[in-house]
């Protein structure tokens, strides 16, 4: 390969798919100089992962995106189960956030345009994906990075960069050259995915459509478009060791299990595939991260994966920016390690056993499904308190990182530091996101009393908002208090001392 001049940069991102572009969008957003290279030629035009929950909507709200996703995508507006042809519970989803998120419902989104959206958001920005160019190796030194890759010319490339970040997916070069183990688990049956145009006067709705069988499932997904929906189900076990399958080949398994009607129009995309639990042992290196895919990848339970990239790309980059501006210390840049590693571990146990209920491929667990999932969503459609435990869970508003160095314990009764903002809404119809847009620290004031910015002199640079109105149903505190929210709006500490919040400050400045 004919090699060329060096470049340089403060950020190489390795991959761009809905993590590496979340990231890039990020740095953007900081004022940080970055290359991003895929080896692909294109963003995907496959829809692949289809879920964007309220978590990643709040963040494409903070990027001016949301209302286009909307238009492109579909709410799922409620979810039903069927077993053996019957209905056996309904669940509204459309209120199962409600109070919890401004987006109290999961977006369906093909990935297509999701990737579509973010690289728009670059390339407004004056940014753009070098497409077909791919890492090849890098050198990884005490002040820089070395990345060497091949340009879409065929060219040998280099590029001196502070940091690499390897969103380059589950085959990720960037977690091999750092030689992070990846275990983990692969499950032993054959699943396949459809997107299909159908016609039924059952599946006819913005809803999620369950069907249990004996040994699976078949679920519906709705999708943005009249009929529009991604089928996703087991091979039937007779057929698990054939050597090419075909959409044709399920039919009949589908239509038996639904019993009523229905009428196939169009094959969009149909695949098998294998379901993997894996997780890398550690999310960075020095300076090279591991982030998304390449981190981490899941069952597609509860639809975590790719959104559980785009806060991994979100929780880094803020990080990232405040490190190569020396506005902090190292511990800082630390934490996406010990957080986000935290947050993947706890999310594969928790997809992996919903995987196991839902699926009915571990026999004990099938079992139970049979037996009780029917009366748990039953339950669940009724139950608020359920509700308040399943939608955080689902939506990724319930990840908190209440033991970080960046989280100060204090003492509210409602409200932990290491979470997320809870969302609130005020007396003149705005919520509290509506003043937590900038990717900066903030300081937030609740309280009866006129104040000016008590951290003004901080060592760390924050804007400062005062509210007389104070939630005390949400936070169960009617007294004045402060919270210190990090850029990606997770609270460093919440509590009546003004003092803590500037110990807090002096602690993570360089």
């Amino acid at each position: 390969m004919e090699h060329s001049s060096i470049h340089k940069t403060q950020v190489v991102i390795a991959g761009a798919g809905p993590t590496g572009l979340s990231l890039a969008a990020q740095l953007i957003r900081h004022n940080i100089d970055f290359i991003i290279l895929e080896r692909n030629e294109a963003t995907t035009h496959l829809s692949k992962a289809v879920v964007v929950q309220a978590r990643s909507l709040e963040i494409f709200e903070e990027l001016g995106i949301i209302e286009e996703a909307m238009k492109l995508g579909r709410e799922t507006t409620g979810m039903n189960l069927f077993y053996k042809g019957k209905r056996k519970a309904a669940i509204d989803l459309k209120d199962l956030g409600e109070g919890v998120s401004r987006f109290p419902f999961a977006l369906s989104l093909e990935q297509s345009k999701t990737e579509h959206l973010l690289a728009a958001y670059l390339s407004q920005k004056g940014k753009q994906v070098q497409w077909k160019s791919e890492v090849i190796y890098f050198d990884q030194q005490a002040d820089k990075v070395l990345v060497y890759y091949k340009d879409s010319s065929g060219r040998a490339q280099e590029i001196e960069a502070d940091y690499l970040v390897g969103c380059d997916g589950a085959g990720s070069v960037v977690r091999h050259q750092l030689n992070l183990t990846f275990s983990g688990s692969t499950k032993p049956k054959l699943f396949y995915v459809a997107d299909v145009v159908l016609s039924s006067t059952v599946i006819n709705e913005d809803n999620l459509y369950m069907y249990m069988i004996k040994k699976g499932f078949v679920l519906f997904f709705p999708m943005e478009g009249a009929g529009h929906y991604r089928i996703v189900g087991i091979v039937p076990e007779h057929q698990q060791t054939k050597a090419e399958y075909t959409f044709e080949d399920i039919k009949p398994l589908i239509t038996k299990e639904i019993v009523s009607p229905i009428e196939f129009t169009e094959l969009r995309w149909f695949s098998t595939y294998k379901v993997h639990s894996r997780m890398a042992d550690a999310f960075m290196d020095k300076r090279c991260f591991v982030a998304g895919d390449a981190a981490h990848i899941h069952t597609p339970a509860g639809g975590q994966g790719m959104n559980t990239g785009i806060q991994d790309a979100y929780n880094l980059a803020w990080k990232i920016a405040y490190t190569l501006t020396g506005e902090v210390n190292d511990n800082v840049l630390k934490t996406y390690n010990t957080e986000r590693c935290g947050n993947a571990k706890h999310l594969l146990q928790t997809t992996d056993r919903m995987f196991d209920v839902i699926s009915g491929v571990n026999p004990f667990w099938n079992t139970i499904r049979l037996a009780f999932f029917p009366l748990f969503l039953s339950v669940l459609s009724k139950s608020r308190f359920i509700k308040q435990r399943i939608f955080p869970l689902l939506s990724q508003t319930g990840i908190a990182y209440p033991e970080s160095y960046l989280t100060l314990e204090s003492a509210v009764e409602k409200v932990r530091a290491g979470d997320r903002m809870h969302y609130f809404v005020f007396a003149d119809g705005k919520h509290i996101f509506s003043y937590l847009t900038e990717p900066v620290f903030k300081l937030l004031f609740f309280g009866k009393k006129d104040i000016q910015n008590p951290l003004k002199d901080a060592p760390i640079k924050m804007t400062f908002h005062a509210f007389n109105e104070i939630p005390a149903t949400l936070f169960g505190n009617n007294t004045e208090f402060y919270i210190l929210l990090r850029p990606d709006n997770h609270i460093s500490y919440i509590g009546k001392d003004i003092d803590a919040c500037r110990k807090m400050t002096e602690k993570i400045s360089n």
